[in-house]
């Protein structure tokens, strides 16, 4: 249930059966010419919608937050960056803000690798107050995505705008894709860019790290579907207790 399109009475009553909130965690940054700068809030509310309707009233979902951590791109047009420390404020206050109603565990699903950092010092932020953030990034996917995929990654541990991710909206949002516009993209990373801090635009002018043109929708649907059953399964077993 989408507690921003709810009144008021329908609010007190959705917020009263809750167990857990859900927060769709997306940015604003620049995926080449197929895809919108909105791409990662778009792949995090519509798989949010997901999970949202397979837990029923065990849940509420918040409205997407937009704006993260995208530091590594400022410079490339739409680039829109409020940093880790900011980021890390909001999630602690909104899961704050659900605890005042009860609700002491807060799943954000999150589009947004570059979101890692703010989340996990949240989460250890929060631990100490007796609330439970637990975070999800397309959670079981990495193997099913090295199956997939059939064009080489552009740097290992990242995925942008690429077969994978392009897959992704295929499947969760095709109206926002134009893969007409798609092209491939490999730029050479510096080779001290793993010890040392670099924005993109350091070593590259086109937003995109890797070759989007062999997505398919089968391959996003396979991806969400292994993304939804380990996320729903990691969210059960914490609201029934389970350690399994």
């Amino acid at each position: 249930m989408k507690l921003h399109t709810l009144n008021e009475a329908q609010a007190g009553a959705a917020l009263a059966r809750a167990r857990i909130a859900l927060l769709p965690l997306g940015a604003v940054e620049p995926h080449g010419d197929h895809l919108p700068l909105d791409t990662d809030n778009i792949l995090a509310e519509r798989f949010c919608e997901r999970i949202d309707a397979a837990l029923g009233d065990d849940a509420i979902m918040l409205p997407t937050l937009p704006f993260s951590q995208v530091w590594s791109l400022q410079g490339h047009a739409g680039a829109i960056d409020i940093g880790n420390d900011l980021l890390s404020g909001l999630l602690q206050n909104l899961a704050r803000n659900m605890a005042g109603y009860g609700i002491r565990s807060l799943a954000v699903i999150n589009a947004h690798y570059g979101n890692f950092d703010a989340m996990k010092a949240a989460a250890r932020a929060l631990k100490e107050q007796g609330i439970t953030l637990l975070s999800y990034s397309w959670a079981g996917t990495d193997e099913l995505a090295n199956l997939l995929r059939e064009t080489p990654i552009a740097k290992a541990g990242y995925m942008h705008a690429d077969e994978i991710e392009t897959s992704l909206m295929l499947a969760l949002a095709p109206e926002h894709v134009q893969m007409d516009k798609a092209r491939a993209h490999y730029p050479e990373f510096p080779a001290n860019f793993a010890w040392q801090p670099m924005r993109w635009t350091e070593f590259s002018s086109y937003a995109v790290l890797g070759n989007p043109c062999y997505a398919t929708v089968e391959k996003g649907e396979a991806l969400v579907l292994r993304a939804l059953e380990t996320t729903l399964l990691s969210i059960r077993r914490h609201l029934t207790g389970s350690p399994l």
